[in-house]
């Protein structure tokens, strides 16, 4: 591992990505079919896709794998974008692979990454986005504390059927994250 970060749950290694995972992340997310409806790039037409964005992620001291300890297996991936440092503001994003949802793995990851960047590296907020129609994130992002911000109109497309919906953009601060609303 030299020098690699990572964080860890009772349950998860967090860790950034390495050359080896191309494959792995492939097998485990990178064609996962029901991601479509929300996010673009999904599901993905071949393996060079994967490899390119793991490529992306190698730099990237905020993007993280999510690994099952005990399995040994990749469940999914977590980022976040800081563009402007001065004024401590991140936006995350994950995907959990769809054989390894509802099992905890995404309020698990959430949890430590907003405890890391809200509480050890200081942001002032964090912010997610997601569709409408995402009942599971929007329940996730409400469990782990997040209050909805506002709604903008017709900003995302369900890839499958061409429909548009809104985007919910919602956040959590570092004091909300340690002592509640």
């Amino acid at each position: 591992m030299g020098g690699e970060r990572t964080l860890e749950t009772e349950r998860l290694l967090i860790r950034h990505f390495r050359e080896g995972d191309v494959y792995e992340c492939w097998e485990s997310w990178g064609q996962d079919e029901s991601l479509r409806k929300y996010i673009v790039l999904y599901p993905m037409t071949d393996i060079q896709q994967m490899e390119d964005l793991v490529q992306g992620f190698l730099s990237n001291k905020n993007a993280w794998v999510i690994e099952d300890k005990k399995l040994e297996k990749i469940v999914g991936y977590i980022t976040i974008d800081i563009p402007y440092n001065q004024l401590g503001v991140g936006e995350i994003g994950y995907v959990i692979s769809e054989k390894y949802r509802k099992q905890g793995y995404a309020f698990e990851a959430v949890n430590c990454i907003l405890e890391e960047y809200l509480i050890n590296q200081r942001l002032y907020m964090i912010e997610a986005k997601c569709n409408e129609t995402n009942l599971s994130s929007l329940k996730l992002l409400e469990k782990t504390g997040f209050q909805v911000d506002g709604r903008l109109r017709d900003r995302r497309v369900d890839w499958s059927t061409g429909e548009r919906n809104d985007l919910i953009v919602a956040s959590i601060t570092q004091h909300e994250f340690m002592y509640g609303n």
